[in-house]
């Protein structure tokens, strides 16, 4: 048995009988089970509970054995010293807070049957070669449940990275154009390459991108160059070389900060994918729409926001995926696939944020262009297929990934609305 199974139990309630008993005997009457914790600390918070006539206000802990509490070392921590409760399977020993005071002991044995505990089990298998926590009931969960639940989950991962905007924008002074530039360049970057591309908007002034946002050539030379992909001496391409040229130019010109971004990956990525190709139509992008920022805020349509996100690489990039070396001559250009994805992971953040400040937020067609975009193909949502959950649009996939990330793999069942249908009825 695991732990987790404890508190599905706990939190749910599932207790046969309406009065329980410590053991030592005294009545226990579960008020308010508490806030589950998923950092240090006992695992529930702020529960409330009548011990004999007695309410008391504080956590619960949870173990399998009551001799756990003495194995954690929980008797000389004080963080356990609010601990009014300790909800265990079998108690095998009496437990003491810091102070030597006896916690009350309730256990679940005396009321719930190894049956039972089967039964959740096989509802929510938590043994690790399984995908999901739910995955031999899920496919049975009907549309009308899973529907409402999908609109939220949606709505939260939109809100999730709308919350990591709000505090770039209070770190840059309400800097909105520099928040998007970072945005941008992270949905640009996806995810082998997220992170360096981000750091790059980070240490990229916004007002330099600005000032030259005339010439795709110029903002190449400065995203490559900070990105530390122009310090290469052996390579004898002309246009390599101009690059590092104006880039150390440019560099002593707005006073660019030193730091070198850690280099961008191009191992396992498909070509089009490529730092190299990606940097250059961010630089054309910028530069056939300076005020992009304005452009993006002020797009009505998802049409006119598809065509004005289209970009391609610079000219150079037509027979090359890498410095020095030529390829197959091949427009560089954004797949629709791609520049929904850049739509959906830094357009619809920022307009959600922008739109809340400004208190004229328009949900519904926020969450209308995401019905209209393509569910995205990846790993976790190739999982939910598999169990007979499909993803029609780009709606349901980002509410997917989601629900995987934020509740399957951290075992949330019982924060979620299917957890809490398969395991209660309700």
């Amino acid at each position: 048995m695991r732990e987790t199974i404890l508190h599905f139990i706990w939190q749910g309630q599932r207790f046969p009988l309406p009065e329980l008993r410590s053991t030592k005997g005294h009545t226990i009457n579960v008020i308010h089970t508490g806030r589950p914790n998923n950092l240090s600390g006992p695992d529930f918070l702020f529960a409330k509970v009548c011990l004999e006539d007695q309410e008391w206000v504080g956590h619960v802990e949870m173990h399998i054995k009551a001799s756990d509490w003495y194995k954690h070392q929980h008797h000389k921590d004080p963080a356990y010293n609010n601990v009014i409760l300790h909800v265990v399977w079998e108690a095998d020993a009496c437990i003491t807070r810091e102070d030597g005071s006896v916690i009350p002991t309730l256990a679940l044995n005396r009321y719930i049957s190894l049956d039972d505990i089967d039964t959740i089990q096989n509802v929510f298998d938590t043994n690790k070669h399984r995908s999901l926590p739910c995955e031999r009931s899920i496919g049975g969960v009907s549309h009308e449940l899973i529907n409402p639940w999908i609109d939220d989950l949606f709505q939260n991962r939109l809100r999730q990275k709308a919350r990591l905007m709000k505090k770039w924008l209070e770190g840059t002074t309400n800097n909105w154009e520099q928040v998007f530039f970072r945005i941008l360049l992270k949905s640009f970057g996806l995810n082998i390459n997220g992170a360096a591309f981000l750091r790059l908007g980070e240490i990229i002034p916004y007002k330099v991108v600005r000032k030259n946002s005339g010439n795709s050539f110029l903002l190449e030379s400065i995203f490559f160059g900070m990105a530390g992909m122009l310090q290469r001496n052996d390579l004898t391409d002309p246009y390599y070389l101009e690059l590092q040229k104006t880039f150390n130019f440019l560099k002593a010109k707005y006073g660019l900060s030193d730091e070198v971004c850690h280099k961008p990956e191009f191992f396992s990525l498909r070509p089009y994918n490529f730092p190299t190709i990606r940097l250059s139509q961010v630089a054309n992008l910028y530069q056939r729409h300076p005020a992009l920022f304005a452009r993006v805020i002020e797009d009505t349509s998802l049409k006119s926001l598809r065509s004005l996100l289209k970009a391609q690489a610079g000219s150079y990039w037509d027979t090359h995926y890498n410095f020095g070396t030529r390829s197959s001559p091949t427009p560089k250009k954004m797949s629709s696939q791609f520049t929904d994805l850049i739509i959906l992971n830094s357009v619809l953040p920022i307009r959600l944020l922008y739109e809340t400040n400004r208190g004229c937020l328009d949900m519904e067609r926020l969450t209308g262009w995401a019905k209209e975009i393509k569910a995205e193909k990846n790993k976790v949502l190739r999982i939910f297929s598999i169990l007979g959950v499909h993803a029609i649009n780009a709606h349901e996939s980002q509410a997917l990934l989601h629900l995987y990330q934020q509740y399957c793999t951290k075992n949330k069942c019982l924060q979620c609305a299917v957890g809490k249908y398969l395991l209660y009825g309700k």
